[in-house]
């Protein structure tokens, strides 16, 4: 039994420092990667840029100066992502909820059952996709505003398209 014990304390170990690395939210194919309250932006052909919580803007290791205005737009963009993270998280829940019901359904002995809790949670699902979608669409709002204060940000500021937009409100409501 000890010879089990060293060889299972370090794989958790291992796997618990390799989760430590692991984003919470990857977006934007990962160009957006959120970590705790940090959001990671990536683009080829430029430095790494990391929004923090409240609109701290760095890139490259390097602290950028910002004027209160910019700080408040770096700290909407970062709440959009967390949004996003979220609303993921919820989406995780009714579809666990929708699973639970289903399976309850089927063995009660109440005819129809399945359909009312598989329509209910769908409705539930498909609003939280379109939650998702605003939240994309205030990043690429923030994003266009950045683009044009804050010349720092002008490389990260194609991340999300009016096209991903369309494209996930279009997703959303089939």
């Amino acid at each position: 039994m000890k010879a089990l014990v060293r060889p299972l304390f370090l794989t958790a170990l291992v796997g618990t420092l390799a989760a430590c690395n692991a984003p919470d939210t990857v977006m934007e194919n990962g160009a957006i990667m959120l970590y705790g309250n940090k959001v990671a932006l990536r683009v080829i052909g430029a430095p790494k840029a990391v929004i923090d919580a409240d609109g701290g803007l760095v890139i490259d290791g390097k602290a950028i100066a910002t004027t209160p205005a910019e700080r408040n737009l770096l700290a909407q963009y970062n709440q959009s992502v967390r949004s996003v993270h979220d609303t993921g998280l919820a989406m995780g829940k009714t579809g666990v909820e929708m699973a639970i019901k289903s399976v309850e359904a089927k063995s009660s002995s109440t005819p129809g059952q399945t359909d009312k809790a598989a329509e209910a949670g769908s409705g539930q699902m498909q609003k939280l996709s379109l939650d998702i979608c605003k939240a994309q669409a205030s990043i690429k709002t923030v994003q266009d505003q950045l683009a044009v204060q804050l010349p720092a940000f002008k490389p990260y500021a194609s991340i999300v398209s009016a096209h991903d937009v369309a494209s996930c409100e279009s997703d959303a409501k089939d």
